[in-house]
């Protein structure tokens, strides 16, 4: 897998985990590598919060791909990176490898979701919501470049609205209760009020652009991904990637209500969220939306591993791989695939929770 890859394709937090000898209790879940030396045990493994490096994206045309992104966000620039064709911008990438047909996981505008559906869900540009809006549909008026996704006000609304900003109550995330209690009521937004939409790159990748007039420009404000359970994604990024955030237990809670508004028309599955924060951006998990017949009755499939569909990984660096490693193989966090080079340094393949592949570079 690994060969096919390489050939196609802020908060600064800590986590020390302290390794222990054969004393380690099933609940630490922490075992020594099988080379680990008496000298290893009582060690402590610092590992600092990891920075966001790249998406690595299955791509029929990588130019094309390229082209799109570059008009989206005119700031970044294209280039090259450990050999990949790539695009970049605010020291963050998108990498690509090419490959002869279209990947799976791409998302389906008719069917609202990505299929099959992998833990990954969109990226998440910072910028003014409406200016970005305007820009693009002048550029594309008749929306065959940059379709945005309608964006869904309520239960009864089956037409939606290309942006959030253009919903009467969009400012909030509403549960239906709340939107009912709200009937009749003037909207009362400000200038400054949140503002979100989509569209779908020429691969099939989701973004979704958030910010109101005052917003910063920024290509990655988060990232927003599936799970089954948000808050246990969470411990395992805190406990075994570095990143900073809550560690909660129990970790699996009950899910909450349905909210508006939303690319989703049944409504979005918004609790619980989990957040962790990494040197340089944010990530972000909501349960997995296709449960109990949302999505229709061949729809309640559980996530899929991304190796192989259009966003195939996410990348990490580290300043340090053989910190990184030495935890992952006290903490039994099987590496799949590496050490193995990565432009002048290496890298090595992991999995989380969901099948989402990491990559993680050493970054000096």
């Amino acid at each position: 897998m690994r060969d096919a890859l390489r050939r196609s394709a802020g908060v600064s937090a800590v986590l020390s985990v302290v390794v222990v000898a054969a004393a380690c209790t099933p609940a630490e879940n922490l075992a020594l590598a099988d080379d680990a030396t008496a000298e290893d045990a009582g060690t402590t493994v610092t590992l600092p919060a990891p920075t966001l490096h790249h998406l690595h994206i299955n791509a029929v045309d990588p130019a094309r791909s390229l082209e799109w992104w570059q008009t989206v966000w005119p700031s970044g620039e294209t280039t090259t990176v450990a050999g990949f064709p790539a695009f970049a911008a605010d020291g963050v990438y998108h990498l690509y490898t090419e490959v002869d047909t279209p990947a799976p996981g791409g998302f389906d505008p008719e069917l609202h979701r990505s299929v099959p559906q992998s833990a990954f869900w969109t990226t998440g540009p910072s910028t003014d919501g409406q200016a970005f809006y305007e820009r693009l549909t002048a550029l594309d008026p008749a929306g065959e470049r940059f379709a945005f996704l309608p964006v869904y006000t309520g239960p009864d609304d089956d037409e939606g609205v290309p942006h959030s900003g253009l919903a009467p109550f969009g400012d909030r995330l509403l549960t239906v209760a709340e939107l009912e209690a709200l009937e009749g009521t003037p909207p009362e937004r400000g200038p400054n009020s949140q503002d979100f939409g989509y569209l779908v790159d020429p691969d099939g990748v989701l973004l979704e652009f958030n910010g109101n007039a005052k917003t910063d420009d920024l290509f990655y404000g988060h990232l927003h991904f599936w799970h089954e359970a948000p808050w246990c994604a969470v411990n395992w990024y805190v406990e075994h990637l570095g990143a900073e955030g809550t560690v909660r237990d129990p970790c699996e809670v009950e899910i909450g209500p349905v909210s508006y508004p939303t690319f989703v028309p049944a409504g979005q599955l918004r609790q619980p969220i989990g957040v962790v924060r990494l040197a340089n951006a944010s990530l972000a998990w909501y349960t997995r939306q296709c449960r109990d017949g949302r999505c229709g009755a061949d729809g309640d499939q559980p996530l899929v591993p991304s190796r192989g569909q259009v966003v195939d990984h996410v990348g990490l660096t580290y300043p340090d791989l053989d910190t990184v490693i030495a935890h992952l193989e006290a903490a039994g966090v099987p590496i799949l695939e590496g050490p193995y080079p990565f432009g002048d340094g290496r890298a090595i393949l992991i999995e989380d929770l969901d099948g989402l592949a990491l990559e993680l570079i050493e970054n000096p």
